[in-house]
């Protein structure tokens, strides 16, 4: 190698030191390589820059691991002389040998002296130190990028409290343009009046003596002078090695949107809890309005229901009424046979004959009959008209239907009427009051007697039928001329009637029984011609349990 022997050519130590300076320069190149790259890279221009023949570079590491050492060699030296050249700097790096080693020489006989250069020490190091000044310039970078965008106040001051830097973000929060107006301030300046004393008394001497303070304090706008709430961190700023302090600094953050938020939170909560208390109030009150209207309804419910019972016994009455002189009639026959057959018996008791003692027990027992035939007139009547209370139980439905034809169907009007029953015996029992329903059969099967008044073919059916468990059907059925179809859409209205001297309300009444019994009425057209009235009860079958009345 060129440099081996002693050093004369001065103009060539040159050119090696300025390249060798050059090359510590520039440690931009390897910002992207690991160390082991940065050595090879260093290797391959140091074996070029200098002529030589190997290089070996070992870079010290800072944190305690191992150093990370290369060895570049012209390809004419063998891997044994390589080993070598290994070895020997090393031990000379480490110090446990001279300068100048000596190894075989490859290209001819002969030894090669190896000598330590310090100038190879001094690249190595520079490099090294330029590498980590690129790394501390880059971390301030970060920081200083990192301090300049952010949002939040950010400041150094002095001990004595005198600002040296303050944030972008901290010079528009308070007000200030520049950072050339802080040296003319104190960090007390920032604060509001108020909060100045809490911060010297109490704040400053926390700072001094535990390293930190936070809290809330109030800035100032050095502009408008409108207070701002920030949530205050400041800390102490100590020497790395002698741990002394040597300033303090601060990142704050501005309240002014949080309190404001919070201030409208608890405005609208306030405002939530007292609509809460007012609409409470008004439920209140207005569940004390639905009470009294309930006890209201309730009372007129009742009322109501005394009112229609008095309206069905009316009917009744007026039922009653009009079959008066009818039943009159009736019970002049038994009361007639009544009386022929004790002036018989008052005959036969004068003759004192003994074999006529038979004829007069026959006589006796005839006006016996008579007389229970008027007695059931008059209690089917009286029953009709008694007033009572609504009470429903079982009935036998063909017993009370057959009952109510015998009172619909006297006088007149029923003569020359044919009267069929075709009972469905499913159908033998329903749930009724039985005065109400028989009130209900007279009223319809009257009405078919005297639909039919001028007719020929005088055929009036009365029907049950069983439609389920619950529910049970009567069908009162004429031969009459029918309804006219305006008359038949207005048939159950008050004061709508066929007859010319009707009031209209027996059907609204009859309707009205049946609907209090959980049922329905309609009207129908009779297919051989007339009218079919329908109405649906509670069978009883439902309720299994009671009594049949």
């Amino acid at each position: 190698m060129p440099w081996v022997e002693a050093l004369s050519d001065l103009p060539e130590l040159r050119r090696c030191i300025r390249d060798l300076v050059a090359l510590s320069t520039l440690p931009a190149i390897w910002t992207s390589y690991n160390p082991r790259q940065i050595a090879d890279s260093m290797a391959a221009a140091l074996l070029s820059m200098l002529a030589a023949d190997f290089v070996h570079i070992t870079l010290p590491s800072d944190n305690g691991e191992p150093p990370v050492e290369t060895i570049h060699v012209k390809t004419l030296i063998g891997s044994d002389a390589e080993k070598m050249i290994l070895a020997i700097s090393r031990d000379m790096w480490l110090g446990r040998c001279e300068q100048t080693g000596v190894i075989a020489n490859p290209f001819d006989e002969g030894v090669i002296r190896v000598v330590q250069r310090l100038l190879l020490n001094i690249g190595a190091n520079g490099t090294t130190i330029a590498l980590q000044r690129w790394n501390a310039e880059t971390a301030e970078e970060r920081f200083v990028s990192l301090v300049e965008r952010s949002s939040d106040f950010v400041g150094v001051a002095s001990l004595d409290g005198i600002p040296s830097y303050l944030n972008p973000a901290g010079l528009k929060l308070v007000g200030l343009t520049t950072v050339d107006d802080l040296p003319r301030l104190h960090v007390l300046d920032f604060l509001i009046p108020e909060d100045r004393t809490r911060a010297r008394e109490e704040c400053w001497p926390t700072l001094m003596r535990v390293g930190r303070w936070r809290g809330e304090l109030a800035f100032r706008h050095f502009k408008t002078g409108v207070p701002m709430p920030f949530l205050v961190d400041w800390f102490r700023v100590d020497h790395p090695r002698t741990r002394q302090p040597i300033g303090i600094a601060t990142v704050s953050r501005d309240l002014t949107a949080q309190k404001r938020s919070e201030g409208e939170l608890r405005h609208l909560n306030e405002t939530l809890e007292q609509r809460v208390v007012e609409r409470t109030a008004e439920l209140a009150q207005a569940n004390d309005r639905l009470q009294t209207q309930m006890i209201e309804r309730e009372h007129a419910d009742r009322r109501l229901q005394e009112v229609q019972l008095e309206l069905f016994r009316a009917a009744r009455l007026s039922t009653a009424g009009e079959t008066a002189a009818v039943l009159a009639h009736e019970l002049n026959q038994p009361l007639a046979a009544v009386t022929n057959s004790i002036h018989a018996v008052r005959r036969l008791l004068a003759a004192d004959d003994p074999k006529k003692k038979g004829t007069v027990r026959a006589v006796l027992e005839e006006a016996s009959e008579q007389a229970l035939r008027g007695g059931q007139i008059i209690q089917r009547l009286r029953d009709l008209v008694t007033r009572g209370e609504t009470e429903k139980q079982i009935e036998t439905l063909p017993a009370l239907i057959e009952e109510a034809s015998s009172l619909a169907l006297v006088g007149a009007a029923a003569l020359g009427t044919n009267v069929s029953f075709r009972f469905d015996p499913r159908a033998s029992t329903i749930i009724a009051d039985r005065i109400q329903i028989q009130q209900v059969l007279i009223n319809l099967i009257r009405n078919a007697a005297e639909a039919m008044g001028s007719m020929k073919r005088r055929e009036l059916v009365v029907t049950t039928k069983f439609v389920d468990a619950e529910t049970v059907e009567v069908a009162v059925a004429d031969r009459g001329p029918g309804l006219p179809k305006v008359m038949a859409d207005e048939l159950f209205q008050p004061f709508v009637s066929t007859k010319r001297d009707g009031m209209g309300l027996g059907l609204l009444i009859c309707r009205s029984i049946v609907e209090a019994h959980g049922g329905r009425l309609w009207s129908e057209a009779n297919p051989g011609g007339g009218t079919i009235f329908r109405f649906s009860l509670m069978s009883g079958l439902a309720v299994g349990e009671l009594n049949v009345g």
